[in-house]
């Protein structure tokens, strides 16, 4: 639900702050609550039924410090008049969202930066530089919006502003533990109750549902969510037809194992062509995630068979290191370790020499392997990125290109990496993760194509009990000899069918690249998109024809991700009806 208010608010204007899904009023005090809070240790009243109330109690005795005991869900607003002063706050994990802008004396916030924007005026004022983050990084990070004068929290962050000046803070860093306590399988019996728990928390009913990939963490979820409900869940699926795309065999794998009321959906080039508007009329920002198509329809197909929330397994890969690029990295952290003469007047010479397009095939490796080495993390997460590998100047519009800084989307990932403090390199990704790819980019994916089908979502593995877990994790077991969630597998190995256990990586990915090949009216769709963006002295015209050429050409998938971001940038610029000044 979308919550909209801003501070001293006349008597009319306070009317707007009842959007929230929690609201507290007295004279001289308002507090907006959007999410489910959970108090740690126990809430300043024993009074579950009115988790704004509880904000109010602990706002009068601690003032702004009580975030520290708040975890959970939530994005909430304390307006407080007589001191003049007011309190923004989201998430230590990013679930909920909250924009907010300077408007004269006043702060004004929603969870929808587009609803700040057209507020104080900036509607049809679009940040170049945020457009040109997008196109780099799929989507607008945090703290930046895509409206100039609006900015957006980044997880585990608050806003206060008192006496006209705006105090940003981080509220909350997490503290990983290297060494292990207890045992593995101490560890294990514990995440396995703390994910009974944290279902339990969803309140789920006969309503509930939940989304399944089968993969390890939507099969965990959904497994625990029949325990929890004492009978078999009722799980729903995406397909595509695909090969290289499809995991419905997964699904089923876990399907049969719990016993699941299983639904299934397969997908279809139609589809996408339909769900392309809705998808880009739907985010406030542009956004580029091409599994948004999936989860939408996932959810749409739930909501017609009568499930009102869902749950999803987003979170699992990020907190306890199931992502690929966390096996790759170290590889490449052993050649920074090598001297740096040895690197630079030896090594990296001898690289230089050999040919990119060697016809030896571990020649080229090596100079690639050089070549990425040589980048520091976090920069060097977006080597596989086209848009980064692209010539700037023969991707942007001259203009376009003279008024962004293409630095500085790698001084503020730096910014979030090094936020972590001392970590090992895995715990500093993940952390890194939590903002970039959970807070970013995945949990704004499903919650607001949630929204958008009318279905709630939940997210049991970023439960604080399971994320509090995960910090007690050393980093060499939840991840031992570079195996991907080593630790997590062992402690679910009697929960889940050995299949899924053993299951290559996959996610819920869209075949578009391979459809544009095959089916006229989804090519025809994003060459209208891409004809219209051409005009918009963004992105040169010879670039997108040079694109369309090589998605052609080569390799459907990693060039269609490209298409998709350009053709979604357009969506959005027409759907909310926005020009590029």
């Amino acid at each position: 639900m979308i919550f909209f208010g801003r501070t001293w608010p006349q008597a009319e204007q306070a009317q707007r702050l009842p959007d929230a899904d929690h609201i507290f009023c007295e004279p001289g005090l308002i507090i907006a609550l959007n999410g489910h809070p959970i108090w740690r240790p126990a809430g300043p009243v024993a009074d579950q039924e009115d988790p704004a109330r509880q904000l109010a109690l602990a706002y009068r005795r601690w003032g702004a410090e009580f975030l520290s005991r708040l975890h959970g869900s939530f994005a909430l607003a304390i307006i407080d008049q007589q001191s003049q002063t007011a309190v923004l706050a989201v998430d230590r994990m990013g679930i909920e969202r909250l924009a907010y802008a300077r408007h004269g004396e006043e702060l004004v916030f929603s969870s929808s930066a587009q609803r700040v924007a057209e507020c104080v005026g900036s509607g049809s004022a679009l940040r170049r530089q945020a457009l040109y983050d997008f196109l780099l990084h799929h989507m607008v990070p945090a703290p930046a919006t895509v409206y100039a004068g609006v900015d957006k929290l980044r997880a585990g962050y608050c806003a206060i502003f008192k006496n006209g000046r705006l105090d940003v803070r981080r509220y909350w860093q997490p503290a990983f533990r290297e060494q292990l306590a207890g045992t593995q399988d101490q560890l294990g019996e514990e995440l396995r109750a703390a994910l009974r728990v944290a279902v339990t928390r969803c309140q789920p009913d006969a309503a509930t549902g939940a989304f399944l990939s089968g993969g390890l963490d939507s099969s965990s979820v959904a497994g625990m969510l029949g325990v929890v409900n004492n009978k078999p869940a009722r799980t729903f699926s995406m397909g595509f037809g695909e090969n290289d795309y499809n995991e419905l065999e997964f699904a089923h794998v876990a399907a049969r194992h719990f016993g699941f009321d299983a639904t299934e959906y397969q997908v279809t080039p139609d589809d996408i062509v339909s769900s392309i508007p809705q998808i880009a009329r739907a985010y406030d920002e542009p956004f580029g995630n091409s599994s948004a198509v999936p989860t939408y329809l996932c959810a749409q197909l739930a909501k017609r068979h009568g499930v009102a929330h869902l749950l999803a397994g987003d979170g699992g890969d990020e907190i306890f290191g199931g992502n690929e690029r966390y096996a790759r990295q170290p590889v490449f952290e052993m050649y920074r370790r090598a001297p740096a003469a040895l690197r630079r007047f030896l090594i990296e010479p001898l690289a230089n020499r050999i040919d990119s397009e060697h016809a030896i095939a571990v020649l080229r490796k090596l100079r690639s392997y050089v070549d990425q080495a040589r980048i520091s993390l976090p920069e060097r997460l977006e080597c596989w990125n086209y848009m980064y590998r692209a010539d700037l100047d023969a991707m942007l519009d001259p203009e376009f290109r003279a008024s962004v800084d293409p630095r500085a989307p790698f001084k503020a990932m730096a910014s979030v990496y090094e936020s972590v403090g001392e970590a090992s390199l895995l715990n500093k990704m993940l952390a890194y993760d939590w903002q970039r790819t959970l807070a970013d980019n995945d949990l704004r994916k499903v919650g607001t194509m949630c929204d958008l089908a009318g279905v709630k979502v939940s997210y049991p593995l970023l439960d604080p009990d399971i994320v509090e877990l995960s910090l007690r994790v050393p980093s060499n077991v939840k991840m031992h000899n570079n195996e991907l969630r080593t630790f997590y597998k062992h402690a679910m190995r009697e929960f889940l069918p050995a299949e899924i256990l053993s299951k290559p990586k996959h996610g819920f990915g869209l075949p578009f690249g391979v459809w544009m090949k095959t089916h006229k009216p989804l090519a025809d769709t994003v060459f209208g998109f891409l004809s219209a963006l051409k005009t918009r002295r963004i992105v040169r015209p010879q670039f997108i024809d040079r694109l369309i050429a090589e998605q052609r050409g080569g390799d459907p998938g990693y060039f269609g991700y490209a298409v998709w971001d350009l053709t979604l940038l357009e969506a959005w610029l027409q759907a909310h009806a926005k020009s590029v000044a």
